[in-house]
C-alpha cells in the first residue's frame, strides 16, 4: 500500500508539474536576449564605447591649469621664473588666459622683466578663419565623435536585427526537428506493433518465416531513422539554447515547445510597404550618418583655403611697474595647398561611394522583398495543396493496412505506404518551417526587430 501511496504521490507531483509548464511562444525569446547576454552585448558594444568617447573627446575644453618653473645660477648671471596660468577654450575656437608670473634676473625669458611682487595678466587668442567659418578642431573632434555615436547606435541594431533572425531561424529549425521526431517515433510505433502482429501469424503458421525477418528489418531501420532525427534534434536544441545563454535543464523545467503550426496560425501579415523598410532598416540609417561625417570633414577641411590666422591680446598689470598690453599676429598658409585639395576629392569620393551604397541597398531591399512576398504566395498555395495530400496518403496507407491484415498484401507494401505518408507530412512541416522562415526573412528585411 505504502508503494501504491508514493507512486500516485510521484504521479500527481509529476502532472502538477506538467501542467506549471509554460509554452515557449516567440514572445518569450525577449527574455533571454537582454544585454546579459553575450551574443547581444557583443552585437551592441561598440555603441557603448563611442558613447564614451563623446565625453572623451569634451575633454579638449576642459580648463587647463599651467605651471612653469625656472631657476638657474651661472657663473656671471642667476635668474627666477615662475608662471601659473589658466587657460579656458571656448566652443568658437577663442581661447581665454589668466594668469600670474613673475621674473628676476637676467632677461632670459622672453623678455619679461617683472616687479619684485610680479604682475597679472589676461588674455585672449582669437583663431580668425576658424571663427569666421564656425569651425575648429576641438569643435571638429566632439562633433565628429557625436556622430561616430549616432553611426555606431545604427550599426548595433543593425547587428541585433541579424542576430535576432539568426535566433528565430533557430527556434523554428528546433520546432521542426521536435514535431519531426513525434512522426518519427510514431513510424516506429507502427512497425514494432506490426512485428508483434507478425510474430502471432508466424506462430500460427498464417504467414512464413521471412514475414518476420521483414518485419524486423523495419523496426530496425526505423529505429535508425529515429536516432538520426533525435541527433539533429539535439543539436537543434543545443543551437537555441546557446543563443538563450540557458542551460537545457532550465529549459526543461519551465517550458514545453508549441508546434509549428501553431505558430503559423499566430503568425501576422507584413505589410507591403517599401517606403517603410527605407525608413526603417538601421543600415540605411547609419550611412546617413556616415554621410554626415563626410560633410563634417568637408567644414572641417574648408579651413585649409585660409591662411591659419590668429590673434593674440593680452592685458598686463604689475604691481610696481603699472599695466600694459601686448598685441601678437600669426599666420601660417602652405602654398601648394595639395592637402587641402587631396582631402577635398577624398571626400567627394566618399560621399559618392556612400550614395551609391545606399541605392545599391535599396534595390536589393525592394527586390529580395519582393521574391519573399511572391515565395510566401507559393508556399500558401503548397500548404493547402500538401493537406489535401496528407488525408489522401492517410487513406491510402490505412486501405494498405487492412488488405494486409487480410492477407492480401505484403509488407514491403504496407512499408511503402507508411514511409510516403510520414514524408508527406514531413513535407507540411517543411513548408510550414519555410513559411516562417520567409516570414522572418520579411521581418529582416523590412528592419524590425524583436521588441524589448
Amino acid at each position: 500500500m505504502r508503494y501504491i501511496a508514493v507512486c500516485v504521490m510521484v504521479l500527481l507531483l509529476y502532472t502538477e508539474n506538467a501542467e506549471c509548464k509554460e509554452t515557449f511562444t516567440v514572445e518569450k525569446i525577449g527574455r533571454y536576449l537582454t544585454e546579459e547576454n553575450p551574443y547581444v552585448y557583443s552585437a551592441v558594444g561598440k555603441q557603448y564605447v563611442d558613447e564614451a568617447r563623446v565625453q572623451t573627446s569634451m575633454g579638449s575644453f576642459d580648463t587647463v591649469l599651467s605651471s612653469h618653473y625656472d631657476k638657474k645660477e651661472y657663473p656671471l648671471s642667476d635668474g627666477r621664473y615662475m608662471d601659473l596660468t589658466l587657460a579656458k577654450p571656448i566652443g568658437n575656437g577663442i581661447e581665454f588666459l589668466a594668469g600670474y608670473r613673475k621674473a628676476e634676473g637676467i632677461q632670459e625669458y622672453n623678455n619679461i622683466k617683472t616687479g619684485d611682487e610680479g604682475e597679472f595678466r589676461v588674455g585672449v587668442k582669437v583663431p580668425v578663419f576658424a571663427l569666421l567659418n564656425d569651425m575648429n578642431y576641438r569643435k571638429y573632434s566632439v562633433s565628429s565623435a557625436s556622430l561616430n555615436a549616432g553611426e555606431s547606435k545604427f550599426e548595433a541594431q543593425n547587428n541585433l536585427r541579424h542576430l535576432y533572425s539568426s535566433v528565430f531561424v533557430a527556434y523554428y529549425t528546433l520546432l521542426y526537428y521536435s514535431e519531426l521526431l513525434k512522426l518519427e517515433k510514431t513510424l516506429l510505433g507502427k512497425a514494432e506493433q506490426r512485428n508483434i502482429f507478425t510474430q502471432k501469424r508466424v506462430k500460427s503458421g498464417a504467414l512464413p518465416e521471412i514475414a518476420l525477418l521483414e518485419a524486423e528489418q523495419q523496426v530496425i531501420n526505423r529505429r535508425q531513422r529515429l536516432l538520426a532525427t533525435q541527433n539533429s534534434y539535439h543539436n537543434a536544441f543545443k543551437i537555441f539554447l546557446n543563443y538563450l545563454n540557458l542551460p537545457k535543464n532550465d529549459f526543461d523545467a519551465r517550458y514545453e515547445l508549441p508546434t509549428l503550426s501553431m505558430l503559423k496560425k499566430s503568425a501576422t501579415a507584413v505589410e507591403k510597404d517599401f517606403s517603410k523598410a527605407f525608413e526603417k532598416r538601421p543600415d540605411l540609417k547609419a550611412l546617413e550618418y556616415r554621410k554626415m561625417k563626410l560633410d563634417l570633414e568637408s567644414d572641417y577641411n574648408a579651413l585649409s583655403k585660409y591662411p591659419d590666422v590668429s590673434v593674440s591680446a593680452y592685458s598686463v598689470h604689475d604691481v610696481r611697474y603699472g599695466s600694459g598690453t601686448k598685441v601678437a599676429f600669426n599666420m601660417n598658409f602652405p602654398l601648394e595647398r595639395r592637402g587641402y585639395e587631396g582631402k577635398k576629392v577624398e571626400i567627394q569620393k566618399g560621399l559618392t561611394q556612400v550614395e551609391e551604397q545606399q541605392n545599391k541597398l535599396k534595390m536589393e531591399l525592394k527586390t529580395n522583398l519582393e521574391n519573399l512576398f511572391y515565395s510566401q504566395e507559393v508556399l500558401n498555395d503548397n500548404i493547402e495543396n500538401v493537406q489535401k495530400e496528407i488525408k489522401l496518403v492517410e487513406a491510402l496507407e490505412e486501405a494498405e493496412n487492412k488488405k494486409y491484415r487480410l492477407g492480401s498484401s505484403s509488407l514491403f507494401q504496407v512499408n511503402q505506404r507508411e514511409i510516403y505518408t510520414l514524408q508527406v507530412k514531413q513535407k507540411k512541416l517543411e513548408y510550414d518551417l519555410n513559411a516562417l522562415l520567409i516570414q522572418q526573412e520579411i521581418k529582416r528585411e523590412m528592419g524590425d526587430l524583436l521588441p524589448r
